[in-house]
């Protein structure tokens, strides 16, 4: 999780034993909450026979390097994997939770193979080391168990504690906010991966494990602001028609060089041809520029078609 951008990092950091954490279970507890439930906190969630979600966070592995003796991994992409049985979502009691809170099933390293964030599929689910010299796929395709959460079913969103993000903007933190209990608090009705970070298409992978293999870092999918700040962006955000109209939002970037201060766009043909579309992403340039950030676009073409001239013209721009 240190590899994220810190936004994303607070926005994900918290995620661990009930979730989200509101104001009933702060007044159970006596306000001291951890991810083992308290007393209070089992008696009140028993008394009202609430239900849980076992959900994992499952992050994506672009590239591994080694530093200091030590291997260190650079996710693409971070995904939400409901606990399921038969092909359906299972749901716990908080007893359940009590049990198990900080065991040993818990500080495991569990993972999923054959796992892709683009299509929603995966195949086995294991500890990892039982899959270490039995495994012949890629590393991509590994879906390392990162975190995991417990998922209150039919919580009051009213009560719900959420921290100030970072956002000047009230209104852009709240959209922001919105969002993302989308993405993290919306119970699963059914056995699929929900994504919550990263690149957004194969092509944006390839481009980023290309430019990683030559020894750079880029950060994936920055927002930037108006009043020239960059946030990491959550999945979809921009795509978010109710966030993409809060005031004082740019535009988002696929990856961004903070040093230099480089945003990189890998353009498909779909939505930037023709004159209408140059001159959008003409308009987003000059005013990035206003902030000191430079553009570099790369066409889909050119990354599927010469992935070694799409990371040239990046370096090129850097």
């Amino acid at each position: 999780m240190d590899r994220l951008p810190p936004l994303l990092r607070d926005s994900l950091g918290p995620l661990g034993g009930i979730q989200p954490i509101t104001g009933a279970m702060a007044r159970a507890a006596g306000g001291i909450l951890t991810d083992k439930p308290s007393d209070g906190e089992a008696e009140m969630f028993r008394d009202a026979d609430t239900q849980f979600q076992m959900v994992m966070l499952v992050a994506s592995i672009a590239h591994l390097r080694t530093r200091d003796d030590a291997p260190v991994a650079y996710p693409y992409a971070l995904t939400l994997m409901p606990a399921s049985k038969r092909g359906a979502v299972t749901t716990t009691s908080v007893d359940y939770i009590v049990t198990t809170a900080g065991g040993v099933a818990e500080q495991a390293d569990w993972c999923y193979t054959g796992f892709d964030p683009f299509t929603g599929e995966w195949g086995m689910f294991g500890v990892l080391g039982s899959f270490i010299g039995r495994y012949d796929g890629a590393l991509d395709e590994v879906g390392l168990v990162v975190g995991r959460y417990y998922l209150q079913v039919g919580y009051d969103p009213a009560d719900a504690f959420e921290a100030p993000l970072g956002f000047d903007n009230p209104r852009q933190q709240e959209k922001y906010r919105r969002h993302r209990a989308k993405l993290l608090y919306q119970p699963f009705k059914e056995v699929a991966l929900r994504r919550v970070w990263g690149a957004e298409s194969p092509i944006e992978l390839f481009l980023m494990q290309e430019l990683l293999r030559r020894g750079l870092d880029p950060q994936p999918q920055v927002l930037f602001t108006d009043d020239g700040g960059c946030h990491g962006s959550l999945y979809h955000l921009w795509k978010d028609i109710e966030f993409r109209h809060a005031p004082g939002i740019v535009t988002e970037a696929d990856f961004f060089f903070p040093g230099p201060k480089l945003a990189v766009f890998c353009d498909s043909g779909a939505y930037h041809r023709g004159p209408k579309a140059q001159a959008k992403d003409e308009a987003i340039d000059a005013r990035l520029r206003t902030f000191g950030v430079k553009s570099v676009r790369v066409s889909g073409r050119t990354i599927v078609n010469d992935l070694a001239a799409a990371a040239d013209a990046v370096c090129t721009s850097l």
